[in-house]
């Protein structure tokens, strides 16, 4: 399981990324496909859903991963994501990214050809 840590909150979380868990919840937080979560960072106006939905979502599959059962709520995200300072918003989502990238390594060599 891919994972990023950031303070939310005002305590370091970790959030469990690329998981049919984070999927899940990311879908709930959002009411978005969670496939296609990339439209939601791309529209300013659903930025924040985007946000909460990386929160919520990442939180809980990374605590439902670990059997811990400490899930929170989608109201506990908004709350920890509004008091976000747009730095903090940008950290995360930064971080994000750069978790879910794939790796290269090997693109692009020649493949052997079967004379």
């Amino acid at each position: 399981m891919k994972q990023i840590t950031h303070k939310i909150g005002g305590q370091e979380l970790t959030l469990g990324l690329g998981r049919m868990w984070f999927s899940k919840f990311f879908g709930e937080a959002t009411s978005s496909d969670p496939l296609n979560m990339s439209d939601l960072l791309n529209q300013s106006d659903k930025q924040f859903d985007f946000i909460v939905g990386l929160v919520y979502g990442g939180v809980n599959c990374y605590n439902k991963v670990n059997k811990t059962n400490n899930l929170i709520t989608v109201e506990q995200a908004q709350d920890w994501v509004g008091e976000m300072d747009e730095v903090e918003a940008a950290a995360l989502i930064s971080k994000f990214v750069e978790a879910m990238k794939v790796d290269n390594k090997g693109e692009g060599q020649a493949q052997v050809k079967k004379p």
